[in-house]
């Protein structure tokens, strides 16, 4: 089993959670994102990954190369010399990613219990057992995305 995809546009890091004194929320960007990630992932991938499948991920975030740098500047980019050191920072970008492709869940107050609104492809990220992310300029900023059954192996 094997799920590629591609979210179009910049990358987007994940934000810390934000806390008053009643309640604990997510910013709206950050679930904005998950939620695309979430569609995108499903859309890409008819089934889900069992709970025991250790799973290999592969995240590769493409950004765009700014536009006042040199043409001797974006052609070290392109190939891979000049790589970014911007923000998002590398493990926020893998963190909204993996939770993206966790199911949604929703707390119901009359079964005061987490019941689940959209599904996910596998049933928890506690599920990867082998992570590999990297930061990339490109042309046209986005996130490539690979999940596969993890066999002990695998490798890009």
């Amino acid at each position: 089993m094997k799920v590629e995809f591609t979210i179009e546009g910049p990358p987007v890091g994940k934000a810390r959670p934000r806390v008053t004194r009643t309640v604990t929320y997510t910013p709206a960007r950050t679930a904005r994102y998950e939620d695309l990630v979430r569609y995108t992932a499903i859309n890409s991938f008819d089934g889900v990954f069992d709970k025991n499948d250790p799973i290999a991920v592969t995240i590769i975030a493409y950004f765009e190369i700014p536009k006042s740098w040199s043409k001797k500047r974006k052609a070290l980019c392109l190939s891979g010399i000049e790589l970014p050191t911007k923000k998002p920072d590398i493990d926020n970008i893998s963190k909204i990613i993996m939770d993206g492709m966790n199911p949604k869940t929703k707390r119901n107050k009359q079964l005061h219990k987490m019941v689940e609104v959209m599904r996910g492809i596998y049933h928890d990220d506690k599920q990867v057992t082998t992570l590999l992310v990297k930061k990339r300029y490109s042309e046209r900023p986005r996130v490539e995305v690979k999940v596969m059954k993890d066999l002990g192996d695998w490798s890009e």
